[in-house]
C-alpha cells in the first residue's frame, strides 16, 4: 500500500509540466519544486504519524496534549508550582541546596509525546528531529542565546556514543548555530570520563557517588572558561544530577554564568 502511494506520487511529479514553469521567477519555482516535494515526501506528526503542513512538529490533536512548562515556576529551576502566585519565587528545593547552575530554560513537561520524540531522535536516528527542537530552543532562550560566549553540550561517554552514534544534544546545537549570529563550535569542550550507569533508578548520595569525577573540560578550553558565559544544552533533565554536575566544573574553573536550555522536564510535586 505504501509502496503503491508512493509510486503514484512520483508519477505524478514526473507528470508535472516543466514548460509550464520554466519562464516563472527563481523563487516561484522554487516554491513550485518545494510543493512537489511535500506531495512526495509529506511531513508527519512525530507521535501519531499523521500527514501534517510542512513546517509544523505535530498534529492538532497531538499539540494538545503537550504541556509546556508556564509560569508560575522556579526562577532557577523552573519547577512548576502547584499554586498560583503573582510572580516567580525560588522553589523549596533550591532554596534547600542552590544548584550549581543560575538558570533552567525548559520548555515542554516530560510526558509520553515529548518522551517518543526524543526516543525517536537518540534511539532511531530520526535526526531530522533535532532541527525541529532547535527551533523551540532559539525562540525559547533568545536573550541567554545572545549573552552566551559558548554554547556547548552535556557529553556522552565515548563508549555510550558508539552504541548510539551521535550526541543528540550536539545535534540539535548544530542547527541552533545555523539560525543564530556565527559562533564557533566546541563539540569537545566537555568531557565524560566516566562510563556512569543510568541515575533515575539511583538514591541522591548514589547519584552524586556516580558522577564523581565523571566529567572534565578539555585541557585546552580550560584557559578560556573565566568570566565567560555558559549555555548549557540537554535534551531532558531528569534528576538534574547530570547538569549540575557540568554546572559544578564550570563555576570551579571559573564560569560568570551557566544556563541550562533543555527540551523537558520531568516534574517532580
Amino acid at each position: 500500500m505504501l509502496v503503491e502511494s508512493f509510486s503514484k506520487r512520483v508519477f505524478y511529479f514526473h507528470a508535472a509540466n516543466y514548460d509550464q514553469i520554466k519562464f516563472l521567477e527563481p523563487s516561484l519555482q522554487m516554491n513550485f519544486l518545494k510543493r512537489i516535494l511535500e506531495i512526495i515526501f509529506p511531513n508527519h506528526c512525530l507521535y501519531c504519524q499523521q500527514i501534517i503542513s510542512a513546517e509544523g512538529l505535530l498534529c492538532s490533536c497531538c499539540w494538545q496534549k503537550l504541556q509546556f512548562i508556564t509560569e508560575p515556576k522556579c526562577n532557577i529551576c523552573s519547577n512548576p508550582f502547584e499554586f498560583l502566585i503573582s510572580e516567580n519565587l525560588t522553589c523549596a528545593a533550591c532554596l534547600k541546596r542552590r544548584p550549581a547552575y543560575d538558570k533552567a530554560i525548559v520548555i515542554f513537561h516530560y510526558n509520553e509525546i515529548i518522551k517518543k520524540i526524543i526516543s525517536d531522535l537518540k534511539y532511531r536516528d530520526k535526526t531530522y528531529i533535532a532541527k525541529k527542537l532547535a527551533n523551540f530552543l532559539i525562540n525559547k532562550a533568545k536573550k541567554e542565546i545572545d549573552e552566551a560566549d559558548f554554547i556547548i553540550a552535556v557529553p556522552l561517554h565515548k563508549k555510550r556514543l558508539r552504541h548510539r552514534k551521535f550526541n543528540q544534544s550536539l545535534i540539535i546545537i548544530q542547527f541552533m548555530l545555523k539560525n543564530i549570529s556565527k559562533r564557533k563550535f566546541y563539540p569537545d569542550f566537555l568531557l565524560r570520563i566516566k562510563n556512569t550507569t543510568p541515575q533515575v533508578a539511583l538514591s541522591k548520595k548514589q547519584r552524586q557517588k556516580n558522577l564523581t569525577d565523571a566529567f572534565i573540560i578539555k585541557p585546552k578550553y580550560r584557559e578560556i572558561v573565566k568570566n565567560k558565559n555558559f549555555l548549557l544544552i540537554d535534551d531532558v533533565i531528569t534528576t538534574g544530577a547530570t547538569l549540575e554536575n557540568c554546572a559544578k566544573i564550570l563555576k570551579k574553573s571559573g564560569a560568570k554564568k551557566v544556563v541550562v536550555l533543555t527540551i523537558a522536564k520531568t516534574v517532580f510535586n
